[in-house]
Formats: C-alpha cells, structure tokens, sequence
C-alpha cells in the first residue's frame, strides 16, 4: 500500500461523506470505508485516525462546489447519482384553474415573522399555480390594537420583500355598514340576541350549559337593542350581541359566542364614526364571500371555529370554501409576541424590530435572508397536520441554496500585524468564485494582517495563506520564516489582506448575538452596492446594509446572514 494511495481514497471519501451531508465531512464515517479498501491500516489505526482527522477538517474548509469538482477529479464513481425530485405542496382541494382566489388576512397589530411568512407565502404560490388571485384582506376591527404603522410595515413585507403582488388590498373596516346589515339580520332570523350579563355570569352559564334570560326576549327587543347598543349607548362590559347557538354543545366555541362588543378607542382610518365592533368568527365568515375566496388555508388551531362560521355562512346563504389546513408553525429559540419585543425595544434590550436576535421579517431581510428560501422552506417542511417547529438554522439551510454562488472576498477581524522574512513584491489575482476566475487583485509584500484568532492556530504550525499564495512556518514575534508560492495541500489555511492603509476597507459586522465584529476587508468590496451578499471567507455570509464616508475614509457595515 502507497502512503498517496491512502492520502487520496481518504480525501475521495471524506468528499463523498461531505458532499451527502452539507459540506461537513465526519471521520466517523470515512474510517469504515478506509478500512474496507486498505485491510491492513488496523495495524496503524491511531496513525491512519490521525491522517484522516486532518484530511477531513481541510475538506470541511472547501465549499461543496469546490468539494463535487474535486471529487469528480479524484474519485467519480463515489458521486452519487440521484435523480432530484423538486419538493411542491399538495394539491388544493376542488381547484379550478384560473378560478382560484386566496387570501392573506393579517391582522395590522404587530410585527410580521418567519410563522407569518409562510402562511402569506403558501397562499401566494397556491394562487400563482392555479393561475388565480391572492387577496390581502387587513383584520383592523380591533381599534384598541390596529394602527396605520402595522398596516404599512406589513405592506412593505407583503408586496415589498416577498414580492406578492396582490389583486386586492381590502380592510374589514371598510365594510363596516354591510356588517352591521348582517348583525341585524343575524337578529331577525332568530340567531342573534342582545345580552346584559356581566362576564362572570356569562362565563358560569357557558360552562353549566344553561341560557341567560336575555336569549329568550322577543326579537323585536333585541332589534330595539342592538340599535341602542350600535349607537354607543352602552359602554365596555355593558352589553354585546350574541350568536343564538348550542349551549349544550361539546363544542364549546358553539357556546351562544359574542359576535359584536364596544371598543371606545378611536380607529385609525374611521376615527369614532363606530363604536361597536364585529369578533373574528362573525367578520371572517362574511368577509370569504365578500371577497369571493374559494379556497382557505390556515393552521388547524381555528378547528373548532369552523363548525360555528359555517352556521354563520348558511344563515346568511353565503358560499362555502374549501379549506386546507395544517398544522401552526411555531418558531423556536426566538421572541414573537409583539408585546414582549415592544417592551424589549422600549427598555434598550432590543435594537429595534430589526434586531438580529428576532425572526421578525424587518430582521431578516435586513440580515440578507432571500424570498425564494421561504418558499423552499414551506415545501420541505409540506402541510402537516401536526405543529412545525421551526428555528433560523432550517432558514439559512433553505437560503444557502440561492447565495452559494455569491462572490467571495478576504476578511480580517481584529486585524494583526504579521511578518513574512524574504517575501518580494508582487501582485496576485485570486477567484471571485469557484465558478469565476479571478476578478480579486490584491498586492503582496511582506508585511500582512490576519485575525488575532488565526494568529493563535498558526503558531508553531505549517501554514498557508487563502489562495494558496504562501507556504510558512510560524516562528517568534509574528514572522513567518518560509516563503514559496504552492499550488496544493492540507495544511491550515488562514485569511489575510494586504498591510497598506490604501488596499484594505475598513469594515464593521452586525453579528447574530447584536454585537459588532471589527476589521479589515480587501479593498476589491469598494465595488459593492448596499444590499448586495457576499461570502467572507472562513466567515460567513453577509449583506452590505451601509457604507458610509469618515475623514479616515469609507466604512462598510454588514449584516452577518447565516454560515
């Protein structure tokens, strides 16, 4: 056995192991294949471990482009040979295409996040495929919480960054008078009536199963009433109107529910023109006819809800939609409640709704995170009828896929000063991408800065600077004391930029954890634009969210994306 022989079937099955799992190779599961060609090496198994721990760390480093090209040069028949089947979400019931109306009903109350996304976006890519209509119906008929900022912070997310482009953008609330001619003909049919209990009582009778006497007025009572009560007569608590339903019904939402109660706030776009307001069920059940939806797509926690809107819909001869539900995506490891992050941002723990540490899309837009990786998302996960829990590493996962080929560029954070003993000067030229030769010039002397961290690895060991530029051995006070160009090896490679002031750009990085990373890139970013993605070598994805110009000259602020 060629001790070549066993350096490269490692590196071949390190870069088959790497490639099936996301770019990371693990020696666990090379030693099996090695010992299965090479039979002998169990005599050296400590040895051979060692080899193949390194071996696998260097093609770690290497992007999967780099990974596949080198494993097709090497060893081709260890690429494996799937036939790659897209993801797509099932299909909607009872679709006709051309005849497909969705729509995304946000209620304008909060800040929308990765959850939301997918709900908007399913209903998007659902209209799109059936060569229909999506409808961005806002859920303002809660005064107390809605406001014109949530109404255009969401439109900017909507149509702005997800790219929807609606049909319609509607608000409940301008249907305000039709609502009420609804309410009163939910009275005049007999399944509506005006209640005087106080919520205690009401809560006791709901749970006894038993009706309060105020279901057993006549409806000219309850007529009078109602037009008392939409009037604004009666205050908060005083008195709403109720759906006539089962009081011994298991499902408790069937339960004589509120349609209608007094908010006193003023609303952002009616002012105090109403003072009575219409509940979720009620509205919700009017609004799919009003807006002519034919399909419903919405996470089963509304379940028992369905059953008491499509009273609602037959009542009033309104048409039935089909509805496709699925389980509620839940977002882990992050804060979503809209009050909580308010009063985060309000005490200074927060920097904002864009604060890196949220999942709110302001976040991650910003952070560099691409609207097509939502859609991958929402097709690998598909529509289960279970709870998702969802977290940012699936997210960079999907987003990977659309920025791979981003331009790569050398970054030094906290930026040493090292030494090379006998280097001369010249220029080099190095890869934009893998797949882009060259584009990179940068100047080489013999003096260069690398991170303070990577000042730590080299010490004492054979190192090489990204490029394949220098092949060094560390010695004392910063000086590295070979010097020869190379064209291949696994030793530790380290980032660098040139030590002229005039060839490097000064750069700050929002981090994940809101902190700021500072150092030097090389100058070749100078031709960046503010939302471009880029590759920092060894460091990671980020988008160009700044540039701004100090005596000293131009700062380059990124937002680190994600590995």
């Amino acid at each position: 056995m060629r001790m070549a022989d066993l350096h490269s079937r490692i590196e071949a099955h390190a870069l088959a192991n790497a490639l099936k799992y996301n770019g990371k190779a693990n020696p666990g599961n090379v030693l099996p294949k090695i010992i299965g060609e090479f039979p002998d090496i169990k005599k050296d198994i400590q040895g051979v471990r060692k080899q193949i721990d390194e071996i696998v760390a260097a093609v770690n480093l290497l992007n999967t482009d780099v990974q596949r090209a080198r494993l097709e040069a090497l060893a081709p028949e260890l690429l494996e040979k799937k036939e790659h089947k897209e993801r797509e979400l099932p299909p909607l019931p009872g679709a006709i295409d051309g005849k497909v109306i969705t729509r995304i009903p946000p209620e304008p109350s909060k800040y929308n996040h990765l959850g939301h996304t997918l709900t908007f976006l399913m209903n998007a890519v659902y209209a799109e495929r059936y060569h229909g209509q999506v409808i961005i119906r806002f859920e303002d008929a809660n005064p107390e919480k809605v406001s014109q900022e949530f109404v255009d912070m969401m439109t900017d997310d909507i149509t702005g960054y997800l790219g929807i482009k609606p049909a319609k953008i509607l608000f409940v609330s301008d249907d305000m008078e039709l609502l009420y001619e609804y309410a009163r003909k939910l009275i005049e049919t007999g399944n509506g009536y005006m209640c005087f209990c106080d919520r205690e009582t009401m809560s006791k009778y709901r749970e006894e199963e038993r009706d309060c006497a105020c279901r057993h007025q006549p409806v000219e009572h309850h007529l009078k009433e109602w037009e008392t009560f939409k009037g604004g007569a009666y205050m908060k608590g005083e008195a709403i109107l109720r759906f006539k339903g089962d009081m011994k019904s298991q499902n408790t939402v069937l339960r004589d529910p509120v349609m209608y109660r007094y908010v006193g706030a003023k609303h952002f776009r009616h002012g105090d023109k109403y003072k009575v307001w219409p509940t979720y069920d009620f509205y919700s059940a009017i609004e799919e006819a009003l807006c002519g939806v034919t399909h419903i797509l919405r996470s089963n926690e509304f379940e028992l809800r369905v059953e008491l809107q499509t009273r609602i819909k037959r009542i009033f001869g309104l048409p039935e939609q089909d509805v496709l539900q699925y389980g509620r995506f839940n977002v882990a490891g992050a804060t979503t409640q809209g009050r909580e992050i308010r009063e985060a941002i309000e005490s200074g723990n927060y920097l904002g709704w864009d604060d890196p540490r949220l999942v709110t899309l302001k976040a991650l837009k910003r952070r560099g995170i691409k609207r097509e990786a939502y859609v991958e998302l929402l097709k690998q996960i598909g529509l289960s009828p279970y709870p998702v829990s969802l977290d940012f590493t699936m997210l960079a996962a999907a987003n990977r896929k659309f920025i791979e080929d981003s331009p790569r560029y050398s970054f030094v954070p906290d930026p040493t000063l090292i030494v090379i003993a006998g280097a001369e000067p010249r220029t080099v030229e190095q890869d934009l991408h893998p797949k882009r030769k060259g584009g990179r010039e940068l100047p080489v002397t013999d003096k260069f800065f690398i991170s303070a961290a990577d000042l730590l690895v080299i010490t004492g060991k054979r190192v090489r600077l990204m490029g394949n530029l220098t092949f060094a051995e560390a010695g004392e006070g910063y000086a590295l004391v070979r010097y020869e160009t190379i064209k291949d090896g696994h030793d530790t490679a380290i980032n660098w930029v040139p030590a002229e002031q005039e060839q490097t750009i000064t750069v700050e990085v929002m981090m994940p954890d809101a902190t700021i990373k500072n150092g030097l890139a090389e100058r070749s970013i100078v031709g960046l634009n503010v939302d471009d993605i880029i590759q920092f070598e060894r460091f990671g994805f980020c988008r160009l969210d700044a540039i701004t110009q100090t005596p000293a000259g131009p700062v380059y602020t990124f937002w680190f994306t994600h590995k």
